[in-house]
């Protein structure tokens, strides 16, 4: 415990006493302990979302947060903090104290690119400076338009782009996120240019795309999911190997001609380094137990993810193959890392 949370301890033992009218001593003596964990149960957990609200990652983030409630018993908060990328959330619980106060749902957009695409100068190392708690969940993007755009297939978009170089714009959720980099492999592959507009996160790039001010983007699936039934948007393709549980009529970019494409997002609990095992044991089971009920499962199912789960140590694995992933992709596509 830190010495403010000392100093309100105390504060309100000695008003405890005062009321009671006993001695701050005697008050000490017999409420102490329960004072203490009465404080902790009362201290949020606070989950950050390196992310603007309504994206992907706060959607996930969001819906976990309700259920942890009832499995910590203590309040649950959400944070964003969006900006550089995820870059300046995943500083702020890199820095933050191991006490279980504070954890990040994260995407491989933090965690697995952004030491291959920026170096150092992101301020943190990802398995260095936080503690992998649990893999939760991924899905795949999709290919989507706006529905005024003309082509209505894969083939036709790469046709439409091959007509016009440079003179078509794209969104992302910014350098470097899934949908910048599901982008760039698909220009390489279909040997196409295009303009590329940059957002602060998926949910910041969804109202241009729908006023038709970019013409089409890599979108989660768990975004595009619900303006694609509204027909808002136009959907072409899934850059996973397989379908989405989501969209099932909806084709694989594979099965669009492309082979060998294959992307998908995935979300996963970090916590600062250093937090004590038996935290990390205790916040590993109450996401494990939340991924397995069938409500839960249902309605994140229903939204687009495709659950996982895993242990700690199975995370840690996974998010350093990611690494070398992506690190591999970064090199081939030519994006050299910043200064560090």
């Amino acid at each position: 415990m830190s010495q403010k949370q000392e100093r309100e301890v105390v504060l309100k033992l000695a008003t405890r006493a005062a009321r009671a009218g006993i001695s701050l001593a005697s008050a000490i003596a017999i409420g102490l302990a329960s004072s203490v964990a009465s404080f902790a149960a009362e201290t949020p957990l606070t989950i950050v979302v390196a992310y603007s609200a309504g994206g992907s990652t706060d959607t996930i983030a969001r819906v976990f947060a309700v259920r942890l409630q009832d499995k910590l018993g203590r309040p649950v908060v959400v944070e964003d903090k969006p900006g550089a990328t995820g870059q300046i959330g995943s500083r702020y619980v890199a820095k933050a104290a191991p006490d279980g106060n504070t954890i990040q749902i994260a995407a491989q957009t933090t965690h697995a690119v952004a030491p291959s695409l920026y170096g150092r100068s992101i301020g943190y190392e990802p398995l260095k400076d936080f503690t992998p708690i649990i893999q939760i969940a991924w899905t795949p993007l999709v290919l989507v338009t706006n529905p005024n755009f003309p082509p209505k297939t894969v083939k036709e978009l790469v046709e439409y782009l091959k007509s016009k170089p440079g003179q078509v714009s794209y969104a992302t959720g910014g350098r470097g996120d899934g949908s910048h980099l599901s982008a760039l492999l698909f220009h390489r592959l279909a040997k196409v240019e295009s303009v590329a507009v940059p957002f602060q996160g998926e949910g910041q790039a969804l109202p241009p795309l729908l006023g038709n001010h970019v013409s089409y983007m890599f979108l989660g699936a768990p975004v595009a999911g619900s303006a694609i039934a509204s027909g808002d948007l136009k959907a072409l393709a899934v850059t996973s190997k397989n379908r989405s549980t989501l969209l099932p009529n909806v084709p694989t970019i594979q099965e669009s001609g492309m082979a060998g494409f294959d992307v998908a997002n995935w979300w996963g609990v970090f916590a600062p380094a250093g937090l004590p095992g038996e935290m990390v044991t205790k916040l590993n089971k109450a996401f494990s137990e939340i991924i397995q009920e069938p409500e839960t499962r249902e309605k994140l199912k229903g939204l687009g993810f495709e659950l996982t789960g895993s242990t700690p140590e199975e995370f840690r694995t996974y998010v350093e193959t990611e690494t070398k992933k992506w690190a591999d992709i970064i090199k081939n596509e030519g994006l050299a890392p910043e200064q560090n």
